[in-house]
Parts: structure tokens; sequence; C-alpha cells
């Protein structure tokens, strides 16, 4: 299989996909190293091509009709649960997480954190490594994505009550 078909292959697996795809498994599957598909993916996104990163694997980024709304939060490093917990209680998705650093300008972080078994996974990742919220003083956006408008409303009020929203 030479370059081209295996971007082909990546892709074609990305579509049928109902979970993230980690680079490793994809490199077990097209016999490459992990480090190719990371390769590959980058000149994939290049050309177009909507992949999106998450702390899980790759996922190919799907037009949403349901309505998404940024929201500017801040707060320690102790609350990230409540804060994510609120958004899934109340129906809504954490996209990502976006932060304005001094040196490095806008950083955004995809999480795409639809349910509680998503969110522990995220918080045992979060507690293995170090992150950026110590240098941006915990301030920082989420865009969050839910079925109705009236669910929008109501993480903005939940986080609101968690002295959270800025």
């Amino acid at each position: 299989m030479d370059a081209t078909e295996r971007r082909q292959a990546i892709l074609n697996r990305l579509e049928t996909a109902t979970a993230p795809l980690a680079a490793a498994w994809l490199g077990e599957q097209l016999g490459v190293s992990r480090q190719i598909v990371v390769g590959d993916v980058a000149l994939l996104r290049a050309a177009g091509h909507a992949i999106r990163a998450t702390n899980r694997g790759y996922v190919l980024a799907r037009p949403s009709s349901r309505p998404r709304r940024v929201l500017h939060v801040q707060h320690g490093r102790d609350q990230v649960a409540a804060e994510l917990s609120a958004i899934i209680d109340a129906g809504g998705t954490a996209l990502d997480t976006i932060i304005e650093h001094r040196l490095y300008g806008q950083i955004t972080v995809d999480l795409l954190i639809h349910n509680h078994a998503e969110l522990d996974l995220f918080l045992e990742r979060m507690a293995e490594s170090s992150t950026l919220s110590e240098l941006t003083n915990g301030w920082h956006a989420h865009t969050i994505e839910a079925d109705t408008e009236a669910q929008l409303d109501d993480i903005q009020v939940h986080l609101g009550e968690l002295g959270i929203l800025r």
C-alpha cells in the first residue's frame, strides 16, 4: 500500500468509526508506525479534511445542526469535574476548551465529552498530566453543544450557580 492509499484508508476508517481511533491502532491496522499515521493525518488536515484529535484518538468532524455556545469560565483544577458534570447533566456536550496563553496565543483542545464515562476517562488522564490551567489563572472557554437552546440556557445557569461563569 502506498502513502496515498494509506491516507485514503485512514479517511475510510474515520468515516465509519463510531468512536475515536488511536494513531497506534491505525498504525497496527495499516502496517506502519504511529508516527507515520500522525504525519498522514497532518497531511490530510492540510488537504482540507476535518480531522480532529481528541485525548482518545482521531475523529472526523461532521457538520452539526445542534445549537452551540461558547461559555467563558474561570476556576481551578478542583472544579473541573463539577463544571463538566453540570454540562453533561443538562444534556450538553463539551466540544473543546479554548485557552488564551500569553506566549502561545489561542490554544484549542478538543474534548468531545458526551457522558460520564468519557468524563471519568478525561479526569483520569488529566490527573496523570500537567495542564496549562496553572498558566492561565483558570480563565478559559468551552464550546458547548446541546439539542436545544433551552438546554444551553440551563447549562449557563448551572455554571453560574457554580460561580465559575464569567
